[in-house]
């Protein structure tokens, strides 16, 4: 894949911008709880961090009337803008939680359209039959990186400041807007605004998404759980700070990545040679809701991140299954609204989990809330079974 200069320089550019993403998460994450005390101000963060998605919708059109490239390096420069001014305040001593999340807010304003025009832009340079593999990098920038900098991120902690690691997130950004402005695209023709009312392109997307059942059956399933993974966002870091160790962090992540890596990689590429694409999402939904469960049973610490670890290796295969569904089966000079849209309805609800469970946490503990996590995942991919063309989908060799 990446002997395609194009797709290389998105991949590339894609990496190091999540890498910074990862960073400045973890690190203000902890930030935040260390200068608080409080688990509801690590929820604010998160919903500050996420709450942008759910107006991801309103930008749909603009992504698909505009040039792409120039768009993603505009939403670049805005996080690396909105990421030093954070910097600066802490440097200087002139933060306080609010004012993180307000800044917070702000990067995620740009960054929430990076993932929606990258995933427009991903069939106008790769082949048709090569999407899934495509997707397979590309999973491996959106997750894998950022379990991975998140588990690294929670070892620095104990040996760099706050400031230095957002400084080098600065520059993460800085090798991102660098890659991306080497891609190069063939113009774009331009959607005039004469043909529909912008009412209706505004909310095309969601009536894109309202027309194909395999769409929407996927768009729920990922509003659902993309809700509890608001939770766990939460649960992880308190987690460690019950052991009063941000190296607990980073062991927890760690195994996050592992299993993202292998998943979006390896595991990806042999589930597709043994199972079908639409069984294999089915299968890889499943096993790893169980495998959450069983990691709510077990006591040892050392046990229960080896059995996160592997549950994520389906999550990973997953992560890299969807996409697909999306650029085969909808119009590509709409993949803007509907990438869009389904931000807004999917990732969305990753702030109310934060501050849904956030608020909660005193009186639900982890052991019920991987279990209620474990549950609800399986019931996911029971949805994804009992629609067929979800079930059945195959990606051709055209």
């Amino acid at each position: 894949m990446l002997k395609n200069q194009n797709f290389k320089y998105l991949w590339f550019g894609r990496l190091s911008s999540n890498a910074g993403d990862s960073i400045y998460y973890i690190v203000l994450s902890w930030y935040i709880l260390q200068t608080t005390n409080s688990s509801f101000w690590v929820g604010i963060l998160n919903f500050a961090i996420f709450i942008p998605n759910i107006f991801s919708f309103l930008f749909g059109h603009f992504i698909d009337s505009h040039d792409n490239k120039k768009t993603l390096i505009f939403c670049e420069l805005g996080q690396l803008i909105a990421i030093s001014i954070l910097a600066c305040t802490v440097y200087f001593e002139a933060t306080n939680p609010l004012l993180t999340c307000i800044i917070v807010f702000f990067a995620a304003l740009f960054g929430m359209n990076t993932y929606t025009i990258q995933d427009t832009m991903m069939p106008k340079i790769v082949p048709k039959k090569d999407l899934t593999r495509a997707q397979s990098y590309m999973s491996f920038a959106y997750n894998g990186t950022e379990y991975f900098f998140n588990a690294i991120t929670g070892f620095l902690i104990n040996i760099m400041s706050t400031f230095s690691l957002l400084l080098v997130n600065c520059i993460t950004f800085i090798i991102s807007i660098g890659s991306f402005s080497r891609i190069k695209m063939e113009k774009e023709a331009v959607v005039s605004e004469k043909d529909s009312s912008f009412k209706e392109n505004i909310f095309k997307g969601f009536s894109l998404i309202l027309k194909e059942r395999a769409i929407l059956c996927i768009a729920v399933g990922g509003s659902i759980a993309n809700f509890l993974f608001g939770g766990l966002n939460v649960y992880i870091v308190l987690i460690a700070d019950a052991q009063n160790s941000p190296v607990i962090l980073g062991l927890m992540t760690a195994s996050m990545a592992v299993g993202a890596l292998i998943g979006s990689t390896l595991g990806a590429t042999f589930i597709l040679k043994v199972l079908p694409h639409g069984k294999a999402l089915v299968l890889c939904t499943l096993l790893f809701g169980v495998g959450i469960v069983i990691c709510a049973t077990v006591v040892s610490s050392v046990l229960v991140t080896v059995i996160f670890g592997i549950a994520n290796i389906f999550l990973g295969v997953t992560h890299v299954l969807q996409k697909p569904y999306f650029q085969v089966l909808l119009p590509k000079e709409d993949l803007g609204k509907v990438f869009s849209a389904l931000f807004s309805v999917s990732v969305g609800t990753l702030p109310i989990g934060a501050l849904f469970f956030g608020a909660i946490a005193g009186n639900l503990n982890a052991f019920w809330f991987l279990i209620l996590f474990g549950v609800i995942y399986i019931a996911i991919a029971l949805l994804y079974m009992f629609n067929k063309k979800v079930f059945h989908f195959e990606l051709s060799e055209e």
